[in-house]
């Protein structure tokens, strides 16, 4: 039956390049964006539609919950004691990161075997994610989908932080052309992309629609003429941006092309989940998206200490990384492994 679902939602990405206008989806207040995650058919239709959508009930239960926000404190403590090198640091918006600033607002690879954290993994290949997220990339899991980033957003501790309003692979000073060739390119086979709340997050700003049509004049002169991420936070409004705010356990899933920003508030605990189920299917010259955020670790999904974290009774699971191994290798050989954005 999912197998069917996921062919269908796939015919309706392939539809997609047809709606590629510069005209922006205006929100009526009573729009609802949030729905159980069993009522997948309304997931399905609001993320097609309006490039984001908001999910209950993901997480098990409160055990899971808490499980999780150890987990989380556990790998940010030794991220910020320096005990861990693989993190998002504030002053700079896209890979590669280093320790030139001493505060950060991410930590890499958080189900990588050497922080010994399971629950992630537990959580990242469940049963109700790949389910959610092969219907919503129009996936079938046991054939395209594969294992991505799974990451933490986290609290600065001293600096208000804001991200530059962008598209997370297509650069800001490409013409309208060029992006309309890039969005109608990136429809089919693009995955899915998501935040999982641990706390109330408040973080994620977006813009409705955007995803399936090329900048406005405004737009676009927000993007180009605001390209370096905000120490101050001092981000800069967007013509209907909204707040995707998310209670504990709640997750929102959006295109990766949907206009989006980060904001980041040292006052306010932050511990949200930040992961991509990728498309199999997929172009490998895309694989550079990915392959940029492992130069520095290394495709750690081959290590034998990473496959025995993979829940024992999910074949899914396995073929996942084994897809995605398979794609680094290859996507490695051709040179596909740059930064795709500005190094903002």
């Amino acid at each position: 039956m999912l197998q069917e679902e996921c062919k269908s939602g796939d015919q309706l990405m392939r539809q997609r390049h047809v709606l590629c206008t510069d005209i922006p989806v205006v929100l009526p207040l009573a729009t609802p964006l949030k729905f159980h995650y069993s009522e997948w058919q309304s997931i399905v239709s609001c993320f097609k539609e309006l490039g984001l959508v908001i999910v209950q009930g993901l997480i098990a239960d409160a055990e899971q919950l808490e499980e999780l926000r150890q987990a989380a404190d556990a790998v940010v403590e030794r991220t910020r004691k320096k005990q861990w090198p693989y993190k998002r640091t504030v002053g700079k918006q896209f890979p590669p990161w280093n320790d030139e600033s001493p505060d950060l607002w991410g930590v890499q690879h958080i189900m990588h075997p050497a922080l010994h954290q399971p629950a992630f993994a537990a959580f990242y290949f469940s049963t109700r994610m790949i389910e959610l997220t092969g219907r919503l990339g129009g996936m079938c899991p046991e054939e395209d989908a594969m294992a991505g980033l799974l990451n933490l957003l986290v609290e600065p501790l001293e600096h208000q932080f804001a991200l530059s309003w962008h598209r997370d692979t297509i650069k800001s000073n490409v013409d309208e052309e060029e992006e309309r060739r890039r969005l109608s390119s990136k429809v089919q086979y693009g995955g899915v992309q998501w935040n999982l709340a641990l706390y109330h997050d408040e973080c994620l700003f977006v813009v409705p629609g955007s995803h399936l049509r090329t900048r406005t004049a405004i737009e676009r002169q927000v993007t180009t003429n605001c390209t370096q991420a905000g120490i101050q936070g001092d981000g800069v409004e967007m013509p209907n941006g909204i707040c995707a705010a998310l209670a504990p356990g709640e997750a929102v899933f959006y295109d990766p092309e949907i206009l989006h920003r980060g904001a980041y508030d040292p006052h306010h605990k932050r511990r949200t989940l930040h992961g991509a189920h990728p498309d199999g299917r997929a172009d490998i010259s895309q694989a550079a998206g990915l392959l940029q955020h492992f130069k520095p670790s290394g495709m750690y999904f081959a290590d034998p200490a990473f496959i025995n974290t993979l829940p024992p009774d999910s074949p899914c699971a396995h073929r996942m990384v084994h897809r995605i191994v398979d794609r680094a290798a290859r996507g490695t050989a051709l040179g596909y492994t740059e930064c795709v954005q500005e190094d903002i």
